[in-house]
């Protein structure tokens, strides 16, 4: 859950450089030469419903990586197997230096194994939570709406709406530049990569793409996302488009720089109440520039045809003039607000600390399956869950349509 493979020793984070390209085409994938046996589990990073996420260090290559382990059992009973499959389908594809890099990916009898970016800044979340007021200034939540906004079009681009943007979903590499995680909720489009018009050149020669029409008039009708962060077009039922990444960066932006979100209530009721019914208001205490608020008010409205956002996508979100400041094509190599604290990379130092009550053995985990049952079998005969029968057909064994494999980068960009 970071930038860039690397080793224990770790580099200057001001001089950490991005080295990969843009292109999805320099990607390469084979068959994946590792299991979780080649891996050592150093310590836990985070845990969820259906899984968690250890840092551990590759055997060969003494190299650190963050390491999301997701229990088969688990996905079935909850009904998360397409999840798991969209997120893979997306870490698979991407290439970007704002999205977290998948590395290698593969499946025991019990698990799937996603070898991620090890993020040695931890969660955004966590940094903010440790600022003066828990906010940031203006222009240094500018700078990271910035970077939010340049991995969003890259999703756009291919044909991907994210729909789960919040500070816990964010990640910071050791340079504190922003790494965009967790891309479970995730809704590709059916047809990603779709054609792309360059619309038109706007202000120091940054080309204006309108990654919208990569999405078209798509739109979905799940119940997805974090309370405080929902459009109100997902409150009513009436399906969603691409609108609803810019509806959340608002509320990012917000919460970046007041510590709060505009429309929290005492309940999730009145929460959701507060998104169709108020408007955004604005703390005196903390003063910002009319640019700003203006900036904030255009992603938050609540009619996602007249959103920002809405007609052209990103470039229209960086055309506003509250950005005229960003200079877009540098932003990678610029120097991030938030410099995570120094770390040797295994004491963690930037992660809070989380007991692993049930411990996953990688020794035990020792066999890369294609389409096997396994011991899955011994969860049949719980409510939801595939029969033994069911498991031992390949055809009908619902993770082999996830791929073990590893990736490869070229040199680019």
């Amino acid at each position: 859950m970071a930038i860039k493979k690397h080793s224990a020793v770790v580099e200057d984070p001001a001089r950490a450089a991005f080295r990969r390209t843009y292109s999805s085409n320099s990607i390469k994938t084979r068959a994946a030469e590792v299991s979780a046996s080649s891996f050592e589990k150093i310590k836990l990073l985070g845990k969820g419903d259906v899984g968690k996420v250890y840092l551990v260090r590759e055997k060969k290559s003494g190299s650190l990586f963050a390491m999301k382990v997701l229990s088969k059992k688990e996905m079935i009973k909850r009904n998360k197997i397409k999840r798991a499959l969209a997120e893979q389908e997306i870490l698979t594809m991407s290439n970007h230096p704002f999205i977290v890099t998948l590395f290698h990916s593969f499946q025991s009898n019990d698990y799937l194994f996603f070898v991620l970016d090890y993020c040695m800044g931890g969660e955004f979340f966590r940094a903010l939570q440790t600022r003066p007021g828990k906010c940031l200034q203006e222009d240094h939540a500018k700078f990271y709406a910035a970077e939010v906004i340049a991995a969003l079009e890259y999703l756009h681009l291919n044909g991907y709406i994210y729909r789960d943007l919040k500070p816990e979903n964010i990640l910071l590499h050791q340079s504190g530049h922003i790494m965009l995680s967790d891309f479970d909720l995730s809704k590709p489009s059916g047809e990603p990569g779709g054609a792309a018009a360059a619309v038109q050149t706007g202000a120091n020669g940054v080309i204006l793409v309108d990654t919208r029409s990569c999405i078209a008039d798509f739109r979905t009708n799940s119940f997805v996302g974090t309370e405080e962060y929902i459009a109100p077009e997902v409150i009513k039922g009436c399906g969603h488009t691409s609108a609803v990444d810019w509806w959340t960066l608002g509320i990012l932006v917000y919460e970046m720089i007041f510590a709060t979100t505009p429309f929290k209530g005492a309940n999730r009721n009145t929460t959701f109440s507060n998104v169709l019914k108020n408007e955004v208001l604005f703390p005196e205490d903390r003063p910002v520039t009319s640019l700003c608020k203006s900036a904030i008010r255009k992603l938050l409205i609540k009619d996602e045809h007249k959103r920002l956002g809405s007609q052209s996508g990103a470039s229209e979100v960086k055309q506003h003039k509250w950005f005229s400041s960003i200079s877009w094509g540098l932003l990678r190599h610029m120097t991030p607000p938030i410099i995570p604290a120094e770390s040797n990379g295994i004491d963690a130092v930037n992660f809070r600390t989380i007991r692993d009550s049930k411990s996953i053995d990688f020794l035990d985990e020792t066999d890369i399956i294609h389409g096997q049952a396994g011991s899955l079998s011994a969860a049949a005969g719980t409510p939801g869950m595939l029969t033994p029968k069911e498991l031992a057909e390949p055809e009908k064994n619902p993770f082999n349509e996830f791929s073990s494999v590893t990736r490869d980068f070229t040199d680019g960009y």
